[in-house]
């Protein structure tokens, strides 16, 4: 921290101009030296009157330090309330050795014990996974060392070992969520590096379909807790349809006699035709009779369904779908499962059409065909499952190869 004007650097150059922001009081300058993502470096300034009524002009950081004018405004009301309660005979409620002395540890203490077990909320696997990854690199770190090039290195170390961008993100996005009330609750008043550091990209394309022996557990599952999210369910996995477009079903895009569902409503914006199979058919002869344009699966309140119902997550959970197979105790010794946290392997309900397209492919069906049959925009939406197309291609010139040789064989 430096209370000085800081438009005249040390040796007298050129002074800096300083522009204002969107926060009241807040300025920032660029850097003529320190550069920050191929841009000059920018330090974020304060103005405020102290207990005595002295005017302070203060640098909080620079961006490349994780400082943004957020939370320079933050700090800057601090000050000014802390001023205020001085001058009110009033302590501050940490002192300065406090408030520079948290631990991440103490600090996600205190955020499990008085927000999340406060407000009710589940923290096994989150405590979990501290206790797994983050307590042993950064645990005795005190907040305001916990650098961008700290958590750059801890992000390397997860990844070398392993780990999933979905579960790295999880991890730092724990540690950010800390550090964050511990802001809010003015417990720590130094600089959050989360700006500065980039994040491990995301491969969003799910890897793991079902087997059809998991297929026939979950459909017996969830007709077991909800005839519509089963019917649903079914309508995705052999029709390869998105949920919202299952939403979007009304009783008059059913067509029975030639066995096809029209998709009015797709996420590409054009309509097409999915073909029902035997099974389906006979489900959907089961609907009771309403309106033409009424919705198939509406809600209780007769609107259409924006979310996947709960019971399909309690059948998949029921189910261990998403297990890994390993267990961890919670406070009470109770034992959990350890839950799948890429989200490329994890089941979800979308997980119902990536299966109906990986059953397309394995069963021969080409790339433009797969294409069509699930409404993709583009062929290079389909060729993630060009690798079951290949082994299927390789069974059947196995068996090209053997009628052949049978064939001659049969001649000698």
């Amino acid at each position: 921290m430096v209370a000085k004007d800081e438009n005249q650097s040390q040796d007298g150059r050129k002074r800096l101009a300083r522009r204002s922001t969107r926060y009241q009081g807040v300025q920032v300058r660029e850097s003529p030296e320190r550069r920050h993502r191929g841009k000059p470096d920018l330090c974020f300034t304060i103005d405020y009157r102290d207990a005595q009524g002295k005017r302070i002009r203060r640098d909080i950081g620079w961006a490349s330090e994780g400082i943004t004018a957020a939370f320079a405004h933050q700090e800057r009301l601090r000050l000014i309330a802390e001023a205020k309660a001085i001058r009110r005979g009033e302590s501050s409620p940490l002192t300065v050795q406090q408030q520079t002395s948290l631990t991440l540890d103490r600090a996600w203490e205190t955020y499990r014990d008085d927000w999340m077990k406060a407000k009710g909320k589940r923290y096994d696997s989150n405590q979990w996974m501290y206790d797994a990854h983050i307590h042993p690199v950064f645990g005795r770190f005190l907040l305001q060392d916990i650098s961008p090039y700290a958590l750059d290195r801890f992000m390397a170390s997860l990844t070398a070992r392993g780990l999933s961008a979905q579960t790295i993100r999880h991890l730092v996005g724990l540690i950010r969520r800390i550090m964050r009330r511990m802001v809010a609750w003015s417990l720590y008043h130094g600089p959050l590096p989360f700006d500065a550091i980039s994040m491990p990209k995301l491969d969003n394309r799910r890897e793991r379909f079902l087997q059809p022996e998991e297929a026939r557990a979950l459909l017996t599952e969830l007709r077991r807790r909800s005839h519509q999210i089963w019917l649903m369910a079914l309508i995705s996995l052999q029709c390869g349809l998105r949920f919202s477009e299952i939403a979007g079903i009304r009783h008059m895009d059913i067509n029975l006699q030639q066995g096809l569902l029209y998709i009015a409503e797709s996420k590409n914006g054009r309509a097409r035709h999915a073909y029902l199979t035997p099974e389906l058919i006979d489900a959907l002869r089961d609907l009771p009779a309403r309106p033409a344009d009424a919705l198939v699966f509406p809600t209780r309140n007769g609107e259409r369904m924006t979310n996947v119902s709960d019971s399909f997550s309690r059948a998949v959970d029921h189910l261990g779908l998403n297990d890994t197979g390993d267990t961890f105790r919670d406070a009470n010794g109770i034992e959990h499962p350890v839950k799948i946290t890429d989200r490329r392997q994890r089941i979800v309900f979308h997980s119902l059409r990536h299966t109906y397209a990986s059953w397309l492919a394995c069963s021969g069906a080409g790339q433009a065909m797969i294409a069509e049959l699930l409404g993709h925009s583009s062929l290079e939406m389909s060729r993630r499952y060009t690798h079951l197309m290949n082994d299927e291609k390789k069974s059947t010139m196995e068996r090209i190869s053997k009628i052949f040789n049978r064939a001659d064989d049969e001649k000698r």
